[in-house]
């Protein structure tokens, strides 16, 4: 190996001044993460470990950082207390890797040859669906269509299938109709659907090995002589690139492929898509991101930010249940003292779940919702573990039809009188999500209840320094004077405050503050005549 000056140690990454690109970092020969470094002006260019591969740094292991041909490192590297081999695997024993993004993923090189069938059994299946009940043909797209192509198999460095399909209707808006159809299709063949843009929806599910796994589905479609494909392209693509659609050898099976797989890689992927690179990633410019988050808006808003940071924070020692979630089992306890009536609390953001399963250790039944896909999984093995009244689920505050959804069928448990909790939530939601909080909360007390609010108010300042700490999405100053306004707009009346007046000077550039307020909401005329 030429001498590159490179370094590698606990802290990260270190090259010589003016590296730049992308590269691949192998421990022990498995490929763990792919990452893009720029200079930063200040000598060496340093790159720090993302901060879920943390948690795998101990022990020894041969590194290795390969940039195309090119070997940037090649050494054992110390880690930690260097007590055995650094492992990346999930708790199922498969082998896993941080993607471009920062997310773990299981690819595919680490995986079960079953899953891979799996996926093509459910890709056929869906493909299928949507060919006879919604009379669109799909075909394989993007990394799934790029290993067809190199070696008629999956990348090994890849962890999904891609699926795509043309779209004639005339309008963004029939589009999103069209796309939420085949969407009913599938869960009507019981497939877990997850809606992630107008344009852009998920089927989810569980692989032979026990790891999750996910086909995704895109609405490509013209605008005159332009294609759209997904949030990524927009660029002069002949109709005779895509059809009439062929056929090609994937995994085995021959699969429906565009009429010219190269056009169609080359506007994915540039023109030397046939070169292998794992930390490829799309930078669409905002002439193409502005028009999609228009036509089709985005339900996953923030949203791999926040799985980050709960996944962070899930592997912090000590993390555990809010004061305040003891807080709130006291007041529900102690206002149903000596009556026969149960609560369930409906918690909005549930996070890692510790305050859903102390309040269901308690004997409170709970309804425990976030928007992060991963997060709740730990929580409800543990609540079905100990048979807690608990169920996790997941919630898109930035998708009114879930929420809707939702709030419909909260308020039709008459078993329960509801209670609505929210913890850190309100101060990270966009202006659209926090109106939705209200909604939902005004639909699942109508029959009467109460909201349990607690939240931290900040700085514009300091919620910027929160992030950069801390990581997750967004943080807004939140006046809690303010939030006040919002709940007597959604039908409640607070009844109970706490630190609204530092939070209050917080918000405007005082010190970080926390406050709290329970909000009630009557019963409902109609309500109170159908319990009578």
């Amino acid at each position: 190996m030429a001498e590159t000056g490179a370094r590698v140690d606990d802290a990260g990454l270190h090259f010589p001044a003016g590296f730049s690109g992308s590269a691949d970092v192998y421990f022990d020969d498995h490929m763990a993460w792919s990452f893009s470094a720029e200079p930063d002006g200040s000598g060496e260019t340093h790159v720090e470990w993302p901060r879920r591969m943390k948690r795998w740094l101990d022990g020894a292991s041969a590194v290795r950082v390969v940039a195309g041909e090119e070997e940037l490192f090649a050494g054992d590297v110390s880690f930690g207390g260097g007590e055995g081999r650094v492992r990346f695997v999930d708790k199922d024993g498969i082998p896993v890797m941080i993607d471009k993004w920062g997310l773990l993923q299981r690819p595919f090189s680490g995986r079960d040859a079953s899953v891979v069938e799996q996926m093509v059994d459910i890709t056929d299946q869906i493909l299928d669906v949507m060919r006879q009940e919604c009379g669109v043909e799909g075909w394989i797209a993007f990394g799934t269509l790029l290993g067809a192509a190199r070696e008629g198999k999956v990348i090994g460095h890849d962890s999904d299938v891609d699926l795509a399909y043309l779209s004639e209707q005339p309008t963004p808006a029939e589009m999103v109709v069209e796309l939420h159809r085949i969407g009913r299709a599938l869960r009507r063949h019981g497939m877990n659907v997850l809606n992630k843009s107008g344009s852009f929806i998920t089927v989810v599910f569980t692989s032979p090995d026990g790891g999750m796994s996910s086909i995704d589905i895109y609405t490509c479609f013209y605008v005159g002589d332009l294609l759209y494909e997904t949030a990524t392209v927009r660029t002069p693509v002949p109709r005779s690139a895509i059809l009439p659609l062929t056929e090609m050898m994937f995994e085995g099976r021959m699969l429906p492929a565009p009429a010219d797989p190269d056009a169609m890689l080359a506007v994915s992927y540039g023109p030397n898509w046939r070169v292998p690179d794992p930390s490829f990633r799309h930078e669409p410019g905002p002439e193409i991101t502005t028009r999609f988050d228009g036509w089709f808006s985005s339900l996953m808003r923030q949203r791999r930010d926040w799985e980050r940071h709960l996944a962070d924070l899930a592997g912090e020692e000590g993390h555990g249940p809010s004061e305040f979630a003891g807080w709130v089992a006291d007041q529900i306890t102690g206002r149903l003292a000596g009556e026969s009536r149960r609560v369930r609390v409906v918690e909005v953001g549930a996070g890692t779940g510790e305050d859903a399963l102390l309040l269901a250790s308690r004997g409170i039944d709970v309804l425990a919702l976030d928007y992060a896909r991963q997060s709740l999984r730990r929580p409800a093995r543990l609540a079905r573990r100990g048979k807690l009244p608990a169920t996790f689920d997941t919630l898109n505050l930035y998708d009114l039809r879930d929420v809707l959804t939702r709030g419909a069928l909260v308020s039709r448990d008459r078993e329960h009188e509801q209670a609505v909790y929210a913890r850190d939530l309100l101060e990270t939601l966009d202006p659209d999500g926090a109106e939705n909080f209200w909604r939902l909360a005004a639909m699942a007390l109508r029959g009467g209840g109460r909201a349990y609010l607690e939240g931290r108010s900040l700085s514009r300042h300091d919620a910027g320094e929160a992030r950069a700490e801390h990581g997750g999405g967004r943080l807004h100053p939140v006046d809690p004077r303010v939030v006040e306004g919002d709940a007597t707009r959604a039908g409640g009346r607070v009844v109970h405050r706490e630190g609204f007046q530092a939070a209050g000077a917080a918000a405007h550039g005082g010190p970080p503050a926390r406050w709290r307020m329970i909000v009630e909401w009557p019963a409902s005329r109609a309500d109170r005549e159908g319990q009578a």
